[in-house]
């Protein structure tokens, strides 16, 4: 059974350190009403809400808390975009339009691959992250460092 995105909140906020919902509140600007509700699924915290609770629930991340308040799609996010065959991994024909289609990763793209291993903060120091000519925001990096690693997870899992 799934859990709703109340309990799963509930649970990050207490494994993150916050026995209590005012203390998450005193520390998130986020008020202990607003988390109660949240917690009680009376209330859909917006995006901007979970975006400011992800910087403190050290337990998940952004990308887990789109998915659990169903902003995100878990399938899609996970959704197989490369054949891994005989010849070198490559895009599917039929994969979404998010999902450049070069045919040879650039040599910081390999770089970065090369060095995901690292800490995100290591990431964030040595990498200049952009998306449409524009620097990401630390909270949006580490997200697409969060799904790059999940991918990861699932392609190791099907080996």
């Amino acid at each position: 059974m799934n859990m709703g995105y109340g309990e799963f909140i509930k649970r990050n906020r207490i494994a993150s350190g916050f026995t209590k919902q005012v203390q998450l509140a005193e520390k998130s600007g986020i008020t202990a009403a607003t988390i109660s509700r949240i917690e009680k699924e009376i209330q859909k915290p917006s995006m901007e809400t979970l975006k400011e609770l992800a910087r403190f629930l050290t337990s998940t991340s952004y990308v887990e808390l789109m998915v659990a308040c169903g902003y995100w799609d878990k399938e899609e996010l996970l959704e197989e975009t490369y054949v891994f065959d005989d010849k070198a991994p490559r895009v599917k024909e039929d994969s979404p339009v998010y999902v450049s289609k070069s045919k040879k990763p650039s040599p910081v793209e390999d770089d970065f691959i090369e060095n995901i291993d690292l800490s995100d903060e290591e990431l964030l120091k040595q990498f200049n992250f952009q998306i449409d000519g524009m620097n990401l925001t630390e909270d949006e990096t580490k997200g697409i460092i969060a799904y790059v690693r999940s991918l990861r997870l699932v392609n190791q899992n099907k080996a």
